[in-house]
């Protein structure tokens, strides 16, 4: 079953938040992260993998931000919604909702956009942009458009 929307929860931790107990801007950045990475692992996808000609391949970030819109704290139930907003020949930009459970309401709480980039890294560290693999496209549920002068990722 693929779905161009995924959900996951966390509780915000008190390692999370600042002197003010409240939780840290930068943690929306890595809640991003985690809920991308939850959803490839959902989907039997890996965000890092190696080519047999040794190539290694992986999603690095072009582009992140964030709107804060009201405060977490320790404990705070978030729902985290991520939703594909576009998608390039190597590119996924992501929209992410995050929701606070008060009293069994969700209030939004913060708003974000993250674009990723399918990228091959060679032995030096070069890192050039990679057509998204089909089964990938297929797996988050778009539809596979492989250019006739771009053959698929490297395997």
């Amino acid at each position: 079953m693929t779905s161009s929307t995924f959900v996951t929860t966390r509780r915000v931790e008190f390692h999370e938040t600042d002197a003010a107990g409240i939780m840290h801007f930068s943690n929306f950045y890595r809640w991003m992260e985690v809920c991308e990475h939850e959803w490839f692992r959902s989907l039997g996808l890996s965000m890092m993998s190696t080519t047999p000609a040794g190539l290694r391949l992986g999603w690095p970030r072009r582009e992140a931000a964030c709107s804060f819109l009201r405060p977490l704290r320790c404990g705070d139930q978030v729902r985290i919604t991520a939703t594909l907003s576009a998608v390039g020949e190597t590119s996924v930009t992501y929209d992410f909702a995050f929701h606070k459970d008060r009293a069994g309401k969700w209030t939004e709480v913060a708003n974000g956009r993250m674009t990723t980039v399918h990228v091959r890294q060679d032995s030096t560290g070069r890192m050039e942009a990679e057509p998204i693999p089909a089964e990938t496209r297929t797996a988050l549920g778009f539809i596979a458009q492989v250019s006739p002068l771009h053959p698929p990722a490297l395997r």
